[in-house]
């Protein structure tokens, strides 16, 4: 939205939010009570330092962990002894999308659709051929 919300080298902004990340979909669409559900549990777990749900993606949830080496095998016995399934779960390291992410709370993928969504096509033709 034009405001600056950081500022730094891109390792810099990198190493700001710290931890490895985790991507969770419990569902391909999950219903907001089940991630919730599964939010509350991931964030009782010694090794979660945040769990945030993406709405836009369909309810994932995506988590900053410390550094563990089994963390995946974890937080799926964890998801299947509350009787949810996983549908998919990724690991990773920061990356500016995740700095974005922990500063508004959207993905940029998330910010470019909406802004697309806002732009006039034709206004835009109709400069160009200006």
């Amino acid at each position: 939205k034009g405001l600056i919300i950081a500022e730094g080298t891109p390792s810099q902004l990198k190493d700001s939010v710290g931890g490895d990340r985790i991507t969770l979909r419990i569902r391909e669409f999950s219903p907001i009570e089940e991630a919730k559900q599964a939010k509350h549990m991931l964030q009782s777990l010694p090794f979660v330092r945040e769990v945030i749900i993406n709405s836009n993606q369909g309810n994932s949830l995506n988590l900053v962990v410390k550094p563990q080496s089994n963390a995946l095998m974890i937080i799926q016995q964890a998801l299947k002894d509350l009787s949810l399934p996983t549908f998919g779960i990724a690991q990773s390291r920061p990356s500016l999308d995740d700095v974005y992410l922990a500063a508004t709370g959207k993905t940029l993928m998330d910010a470019e659709l909406a802004q697309a969504g806002k732009r006039d096509l034709k206004a835009e033709r109709k400069q160009n051929m200006a």
